[in-house]
């Protein structure tokens, strides 16, 4: 009897482990991934607010380029050191610093550094669905902009990803069309801001 009360405390610990170190794994086989996204924000009630759509290349070294396209156009850049997030409409780009908390920066989960998502989140398994899995990641950090982040993937393959804050609010990413671990140009994840641009500078 006792023998299997110390299993059955076991297994939580054991899966916990489990969970973590087959997500690290995938995580780890993703040197880059390019493709669209289609995004959507759902309030506490289940209704939806906004939407959106674009495309993205995001590769190892923290390093992104996220555009949307629909409803307007956005762009996203890093280099793994400076972010620029350019308005079209507002002919206004700003400029800051990257910060390294994946709990502030959900797009390095895919471009960081593996590692760092082991030590930055809980992770548990939380659902499986023949070759979909869908992992829970709880920011261990102060001050996350998210309660939860759940990642799926089809295989080896990112599939969505889906953030609730404190207020139930949810915002839902799911990719399409990916490529996985082609070569992208250094270039593509730097920015030079159009003549007469506004730019504005945060430390």
């Amino acid at each position: 009897m006792a023998k299997w009360l110390v299993l059955a405390l076991l297994m939580p610990s054991l899966a916990w482990a489990s969970a973590t170190e087959t997500l690290l794994a995938k995580l780890g086989g993703l040197r880059s991934m390019s493709g669209h996204f289609e995004q959507s924000m759902v309030d506490s009630d289940g209704d939806r607010q906004q939407s959106a759509s674009g495309t993205m290349d995001v590769a190892r070294g923290n390093r992104f380029y996220w555009k949307t396209e629909v409803p307007f156009e956005q762009l996203a850049v890093s280099d793994g050191k400076t972010v620029w997030v350019y308005d079209v409409d507002l002919e206004q780009v700003v400029v800051r610093p990257l910060t390294p908390d994946l709990g502030n920066t959900p797009a390095l989960l895919f471009g960081g550094d593996p590692q760092r998502v082991g030590q930055a989140f809980e992770i548990s398994e939380l659902e499986s669905n023949g070759a979909n899995v869908t992992y829970r990641l709880k920011p261990k950090g102060a001050d996350p902009l998210f309660d939860t982040l759940d990642v799926t993937f089809h295989g080896d393959t990112p599939h969505s990803m889906r953030l609730r804050d404190a207020l139930g609010q949810q915002t839902l990413i799911r990719f399409q069309d990916l490529t996985l671990n082609r070569s992208l140009p250094a270039e593509r994840f730097s920015f030079t801001p159009p003549e007469g641009t506004d730019v504005i500078r945060q430390e």
